[in-house]
């Protein structure tokens, strides 16, 4: 069916003039990465019972609806040089009848008098290859109340700086939102809460060959700031407000980088863009117990939130930019001390384990028919099977059955064995 020549467009040639005809849109779809790559940050669901986090998938972007602030929680988008055209911007807003009928529908004369702009956030610049892809831009479901200065000056600097990256050559992948709602004021008459401040990340991947997560690594450029919504910052450069990941985390509640690689995703988080990259120089000792103190020393430890040994996290002591002490963990071995922070992550050569401090668990041996059954713990991992007696000259190996987990025990079976053979967990080589 056409769209009426009287009716007015609302976003990809739905109308309310459709709704008048009883043809009800599709909502929103659930279970793909369609324009949410680098995860789903609020774990936002698309059942429309859901009013403070629904999910809305669709071409321009993946929003976190929530129906009681009257504006998204987040929006994300993909950007390249392929979203970008001649479509113009359009002169209208409209309100997005797509929502579930019982959520407030917010009206583009909702914000008139409140003294705030009808701030995108994925912009119309964003999406000017055809005009319903830009018009997609213009539903009042991707607005949040913005103070002029924020939106008209830092703000729109910074969707600029976006699309020259997209320019060079890079996919930029975008996650941005409102934040700080305590006390906050409201607009139209108290139907939309108004934030203390807009946040944004951006994670720029250069095009290449895979999707953009798998190309994305450590060294993986992430711009986050976190601006304040208000009067008096429109000359500001964005700059000012850069910040980290984790410190978006902690503001908002989110999990960000859910879609990454766990190791990758903790250095982002922790990356703060135009940091000097941190480094290691030394630590002493080289080597000593689980529980022992070693100094690392280096540069620019400044924001660190991460100090571990062949992976496994440590506490640690901030001491200086220079200097931090940890202690080794229980059960930690052989390998590398790791450092993340502000300027991402810096590894040595290896650190000796002489003990793990960790005392194998006992195994369970039980004979059944033929066969001898082995049982210990699963959070026994790390650890290697170990023949304590000789099982008929024979190399044990020869008679190991698989070992199955249940998520509580871990068991494996021994066959054609003398009636007493015995066996052990031991610690991994350090």
């Amino acid at each position: 069916m056409g769209r009426p020549a009287s009716c007015p467009r609302v976003a990809r040639g739905l109308t309310l003039c459709w709704l008048l005809l009883g043809i009800v849109p599709a909502h929103a779809t659930i279970g793909i990465a369609y324009q949410m790559l680098l995860g789903n940050p609020s774990n936002a669901s698309a059942h429309t019972n859901v009013h403070s986090h629904y999910l809305i998938q669709r071409d321009v972007e993946a929003l976190d609806y929530n129906d009681t602030r009257r504006q998204p929680n987040w929006a994300s988008w993909n950007l390249t040089t392929d979203d970008t055209g001649t479509s113009g911007r359009s002169p209208n807003f409209f309100a997005d009848t797509n929502l579930p009928p019982d959520f407030y529908w917010v009206q583009p004369t909702d914000y008139s008098g409140s003294g705030y702009d009808r701030g995108h956030l994925c912009p119309s610049g964003d999406r000017t290859v055809s005009v319903a892809l830009n018009e997609e831009t213009f539903l009042m479901s991707n607005m949040m109340p913005q103070a002029p200065d924020n939106n008209q000056g830092v703000w729109a600097n910074l969707e600029t700086y976006c699309r020259t990256l997209a320019a060079a050559g890079n996919e930029v992948l975008i996650t941005c939102g409102p934040e700080g709602f305590s006390g906050a004021s409201t607009a139209s008459a108290g139907q939309i809460l108004i934030a203390s401040n807009v946040w944004k990340i951006i994670v720029v991947v250069p095009t290449g060959s895979g999707d953009s997560p798998s190309s994305i690594t450590t060294a993986t450029r992430v711009i986050a700031v976190n601006i304040p919504n208000l009067q008096g910052v429109r000359s500001d450069p964005w700059e000012n407000y850069l910040t980290s990941v984790n410190h978006l985390q902690t503001n908002t509640s989110f999990t960000f980088f859910t879609a990454l690689n766990a190791n990758v995703a903790t250095v982002l988080r922790a990356k703060v863009d135009g940091a000097p990259a941190c480094g290691i120089t030394d630590f002493a000792p080289v080597a000593g117990n689980a529980n022992s103190t070693v100094v690392i020393d280096g540069t620019n430890f400044t924001g660190a939130t991460t100090v571990s040994f062949n992976g496994l996290n440590a506490s640690f002591t901030f001491n200086s930019a220079e200097r931090i002490t940890a202690t080794v963990p229980l059960g930690a071995i052989t390998g590398p001390i790791s450092v993340i922070a502000a300027g991402g992550l810096a590894t040595t050569k290896p650190f000796t384990v002489t003990s793990t401090g960790v005392d194998p668990p006992k195994i369970s041996i039980a004979r059944v028919g033929s066969y001898i059954v082995l049982a210990w713990p699963s959070s026994a991992t790390g650890f290697a099977l170990q023949q304590t007696a000789d099982l008929n000259a024979t190399p044990w190996t020869n008679y190991i059955g698989n070992v199955l987990d249940d998520g509580t025990t871990k068991t494996t079976t021994i066959t054609n064995s003398p009636s007493s053979v015995f066996f052990r967990l031991i610690a991994p080589a350090a």
